[in-house]
């Protein structure tokens, strides 16, 4: 199998204009307006987007692994916590990829920043800044941007798109939804309400309407009653996010309405294609909402580290290939080398996946041949006689 290797003309480096740091939660007082089943961690993780003076705070399990840099706050390795460690191990649907949903990971801060930070200071390639700036305007501009995160953790993505004006159904597995997305939702909600009637100018934005997309996210009355539902849709910045259970080893149709999945545009997964038993019931569940979408050129974006772990994770190239094998062109738009501790230093990639067939590669001319190292049809495994 060859070894893919991502266009260096797409290196980004970590943007500073996007600010993030952890702290540890010393004091509960502060939160004693909140229900407890809102607090299962002893961090809070904050990002505060480019565009924005409010910084978005979320509840986790553990400290963040390779998205800080040195000048941002970290919680230290040698800082200890006295609570459980798994709280939610005994709760249905409690797995390994559950557990690691309950921190933030590199491939988070990779797509925020280049969906959210002025290109001019992204670095990056001119065409993939011509694309993602399409997606900006459509978020800064106030147009409309309905965008799906699966396997979203705490949410922080979704989040930060919502506040830079996107309307986002953050979804993941019930234990996630119910202490993890749902909970930091409620509260970075309740922190825009209090900016929101502080300020003058923002003050209108209570009366505007939650967006259709939102409204109904349920595929049946059984999900609407179960407490791992989604909750109502909470204004967050310039846009709207509302949680919801998807699980991808069950039917889409089963979890969310014809109607929410017709209308998205854009798909994130952000570090949670790791486990090789996820790839595919994840690329089916991605098949069945680029079949239903109505939009023109609907898209999945998605990130992946390299590990020194095999076995049980999946490589990159094997990705690449089952990706292909579903007839889908897929770029890499955006990578970074990352450090993190005790694993040493890996690529994060920010892929995007369209459902069409890849670009035409077979050419001799320079221009088609840059274009074929940014696509991954040339991976292909080497047959041997």
């Amino acid at each position: 199998m060859i070894q893919f290797h991502p266009p260096a003309d797409n290196f980004v480096p970590i943007n500073p204009l996007l600010k993030c740091g952890e702290e540890w939660i010393h004091d509960h007082e502060q939160y004693e307006d909140e229900d407890d089943d809102d607090f299962h961690g002893p961090i809070t993780f904050h990002v505060q987007l480019q565009s924005d003076t409010h910084r978005l705070n979320f509840n986790c399990r553990d400290k963040s692994s390779g998205v800080l840099i040195a000048s941002e706050p970290i919680v230290n390795k040698e800082d200890t916590y006295d609570g459980p460690s798994d709280p939610f191990f005994f709760e249905k649907g409690f797995y390994l990829e559950a557990k690691t949903g309950f921190q933030v990971w590199p491939g988070s801060r990779l797509m925020v920043e280049v969906f959210t930070c002025s290109s001019s200071s992204a670095g990056g390639h001119e065409e993939v800044h011509g694309m993602m700036k399409h997606l900006k305007d459509q978020l800064s501009l106030g147009g409309r941007l309905n965008v799906l995160e699966v396997g979203a953790g705490i949410g922080v993505v979704g989040s930060c798109l919502a506040a830079a004006g996107a309307n986002v159904l953050i979804t993941d597995l019930p234990v996630l939804v119910k202490h993890g997305i749902g909970p930091n939702l409620r509260r970075n909600g309740r922190a825009n309400s209090i900016r929101i009637d502080d300020g003058e100018e923002e003050c209108d934005h209570r009366q505007q309407l939650c967006p259709k997309f939102l409204i109904d996210t349920c595929a049946s009355e059984t999900t609407a009653t179960d407490d791992t539902a989604s909750l109502d849709a909470v204004k967050l910045g310039k846009g709207w996010a509302k949680s919801a259970v998807l699980d991808w080893f069950k039917p889409v149709e089963e979890q969310l309405p014809i109607s929410t999945t017709s209308d998205i545009d854009v798909i994130v997964a952000c570090d949670c294609i790791f486990l090789r038993k996820l790839a595919d019931p994840l690329l089916t569940t991605i098949a069945t909402i680029f079949e239903h979408s109505s939009a023109s050129n609907p898209k999945f974006f998605f990130t992946f580290q390299r590990r020194n772990m095999l076995g049980l994770f999946i490589q990159l190239e094997e990705l690449l290939d089952m990706i292909e094998e579903r007839g889908w062109s897929v770029e890499c738009v955006a990578w970074r080398d990352v450090e993190v501790e005790d694993d040493g230093i890996h690529q994060n990639y920010l892929f995007q996946v369209t459902p069409g067939k890849s670009v035409e590669l077979l050419d001799s001319s320079d221009a088609d041949i840059n274009r074929a190292s940014m696509n991954t049809s040339f991976i292909e495994e080497e047959k041997k006689e």
